[in-house]
């Protein structure tokens, strides 16, 4: 049997609240109703008791009416706050989102029929969320430290969301509701992809998405019930800055996409991030908390927030490799390969490998990133290894109107379906525990060598090592090829 459930109604008009009364009581006996007619009423019934809803009528009062459900919602984050109004335009839902408002009905005779079952399932789902996750529910409302942050199960669908990612998606609660995590972004290879990632491992994740007005950061965590169909995740959210929007052609592509990425990244994002990871050390500073779900959610909340930070700093990396951000210069990649060997010592010490090198031209190039470029590549063959040590080789060839530079391995090898997709930012063949890491390294690879007029593509297959191949060809043969080639003048 279902406890009698309070539901207060905000509506100067006492003939719509009488009305709307009798068709909350006839339909849901269990519904307790309580009209005011003033907000100085509403806020005394609010202070009064629980309460599972507040259904209003705002009229010119909307305003001062969500701050005063934003404080009540401090001390019951479960309760919902409906909009019952005779023009379903007004309040907007622009002006809605942030407000937290979980749902909106129409003063006409299907609307006074439909409300009273929907608000009942919506007071039931509120008052689950709270008791499978109670600890989730109440840091929701802290949005300034947690940030634009939701509950979804495994098909995708938001459970509860803060006003927050209202505000960051610029809709309302009761539209995303509906959308469910589809509203994160409009690419349907990127839908598909989150709904794959939610149905899979119970285990921590992260993604860069493009959403309808922005790129989008989403750090994701398993909470709530232990079993895959009961399966619900925390998603945190942060913005990137604009997306990209359609333009004419430009001289050179290139260039306009990593302006892009420098854009965002100097967006809003550091001072949120900085926000969430002092919360993060100040909380687990304080005294061991009693209850263990609060403690390990304190510990979650700092690992994602670092890991937060560290997207970051790899986003950085990517829109700061800009051609022409630092002057090239005639650099022997034999002088660039010792560099990125040696740092890389202690870790070709541990795993036993062999690098074997080839003589490599000089080239007019910014010296520092060619440098990331062979570490990051070194590292990689490294870390994705097989069963026996790793082996390295570094060759190059020149034919003609090519330029072909190549870091062979023999490790575990990449799928040919997925050649093209390991280049992307944050892109993963791997979970975090078999192989961890962000999948940045090689979309840094990537966008250094475009910087330079250049490609890098992979040639593998499963159980067979990976070659990964630095080319250049026509225009970009020629922008970094220089006449040291020939008089031995290099830069060491």
């Amino acid at each position: 049997m279902i406890p009698t459930l309070r539901i207060i109604l905000f509506d100067p008009d006492r003939y719509d609240r009488g009305l709307l009364g009798l068709a909350l009581r006839s339909a849901q006996p269990e519904f307790e109703v309580v009209k005011t007619a003033t907000l100085l009423e509403l806020m005394h019934e609010l202070s009064s008791g629980p309460v599972a809803a507040v259904v209003c009528d705002p009229g010119t009062e909307f305003e001062p009416l969500c701050e005063i459900i934003d404080f009540a919602r401090q001390r019951g984050p479960d309760f919902l706050f409906w909009l019952f109004t005779a023009d379903a335009e007004r309040p907007s839902a622009r002006a809605c989102a942030g407000r937290g408002v979980d749902g909106r009905g129409c003063k006409d005779s299907a609307g006074y029929l439909d409300i009273p079952q929907r608000l009942l399932a919506g007071v039931l789902q509120a008052r689950e969320c709270l008791a499978r996750c109670p600890t989730e529910m109440n840091l929701l409302q802290g949005s300034a430290m947690v940030g634009a942050a939701g509950l979804v199960d495994r098909a995708g669908n938001w459970q509860t969301l803060n006003p927050a990612l209202e505000s960051l998606l610029e809709r309302p609660r009761y539209e995303l509701l509906r959308l469910g995590v589809a509203a994160l972004t409009p690419v349907p290879a990127a839908q598909s992809e989150i709904a794959q990632l939610l149905q899979g491992p119970r285990a921590p994740w992260a993604l860069v998405s493009a959403g309808e007005t922005q790129q989008l950061a989403l750090a994701v965590r398993p909470v709530g019930g232990a079993t895959r169909q009961a399966a619900w995740w925390s998603i945190g959210v942060v913005g990137l800055g604009p997306a990209a929007e359609p333009v004419a052609p430009l001289p050179d592509p290139r260039n306009q996409e990593l302006e892009q990425l420098l854009f965002a990244v100097t967006h809003d994002l550091q001072a949120p991030l900085n926000s969430l990871s002092s919360n993060a050390r100040w909380l687990a500073l304080q005294p061991a908390h009693p209850d263990a779900e609060v403690a390990e959610t304190i510990t979650e909340m700092a690992a994602l927030a670092a890991r937060m930070q560290a997207m970051l700093d790899g986003i950085l990396s990517i829109a700061t490799v800009r051609a022409g951000s630092c002057e090239p210069e005639a650099v022997s990649l034999d002088g660039v390969l010792s560099d990125a060997l040696a740092n890389l010592r202690s870790d070709i010490e541990e795993a036993g490998a062999r690098v074997e090198r080839q003589p490599l031209p000089t080239l007019l190039v910014n010296r520092q990133q060619m440098v990331q470029v062979f570490q990051n590549l070194l590292s990689n063959a490294l870390k994705f290894r097989g069963p026996h040590p790793p082996r390295v080789r570094i060759s190059s060839q020149e034919s003609g109107e090519c330029l072909r530079i190549a870091v062979e391995d023999n490790g575990i090898g990449i799928d040919p379906a997925d050649a093209g997709r390991i280049f992307g930012m944050f892109k993963r063949l791997h979970t975090e525990r078999e192989y961890p890491g962000l999948g940045l390294g090689l979309a840094i690879c990537h966008q250094i060598i475009r910087a330079h007029g250049g490609e890098l593509f992979v040639e593998s297959a499963l159980g067979r090592g990976a070659c990964f191949v630095m080319e250049f060809r026509g225009t970009g043969l020629r922008s970094v090829i220089t006449p040291a080639l020939r008089d031995g003048a290099v830069s060491r």
